[in-house]
């Protein structure tokens, strides 16, 4: 559900802020890539997996009515997100080498975040529903984990981490008049993370490209 709490409706050039706090489901894919260096050479791998994410949005906003229906405004908003792990696999890369990737899993997993975004929008008619677009980054606590198991004794081992990436997000929306307003959203993200790790002659890296699409929809009290 989705709590609004403007100050009245402004007559144009005024500005109104708005606090909101709405539940979020989107579908976010990432692709993870293994890249081992030894002796000389390297050999990498890549492993690609989706999965649900849950989360829910504290945003507050400020919006400045202009003349012809037209509205700009800004939002700062703080995320939590369910703890639901997206987890694959790496393909071993068995050519023999010194430098060859092992097999093992993977997994990523959203913690918390904050963002800024800059919303346009137009006001349909006289009343109170508008279209918008939005977008802008957001800062995301993240885990990260890859691990690996040695073909010549079994023994697994794991490099697990805890990680900021800067998404970018952008999407549109629509708020709809009404005694209980309705704000429908649907968002895009995209963002990667290079983590390397070096022991001696060894080093290994490792990219996730992260990218996601979610919706959220918010029911709250009339301005």
């Amino acid at each position: 559900m989705c709590a609004v709490l403007p100050a009245p409706t402004p007559s144009f050039a005024q500005s109104t802020l708005s606090l909101r706090v709405t539940p979020e489901v989107g579908r976010v894919s990432v692709e993870h890539i293994k890249k081992v260096t030894i002796g000389g050479g390297s050999s990498s791998s890549a492993s690609s997996a989706s999965g649900l994410r849950l989360g829910a949005h504290l945003t507050a906003g400020v919006r400045r009515e202009l003349p012809g229906n037209w509205m700009l405004g800004a939002e700062f908003e703080g995320t939590i997100f369910v703890r639901r792990a997206i987890e694959g696999t790496i393909q071993p890369t068995p050519a023999g080498n010194v430098h060859d990737v092992w097999a093992g899993s993977w997994d990523y997993t959203d913690r918390y975040g904050i963002g800024l975004s800059l919303v346009a929008g137009r006001r349909f008619g006289t009343g109170g529903s508008r279209g918008f677009v939005f977008g802008g980054p957001r800062r995301t606590w993240s885990e990260f984990a890859t691990g690996g198991v040695d073909p010549s004794n079994g023994e697994a081992g794991e490099d697990r981490d805890r990680f900021t990436t800067i998404p970018w997000t952008a999407g549109i929306g629509v708020t709809l008049d009404g005694a209980w307003p309705v704000d429908i959203r649907v968002r895009y993200l995209r963002s990667y993370l290079d983590w390397i790790i070096e022991q001696g002659s060894l080093r290994l890296d490792y990219r996730y490209n992260i990218s996601g699409l979610s919706v959220s929809v918010g029911v709250g009290v009339s301005p």
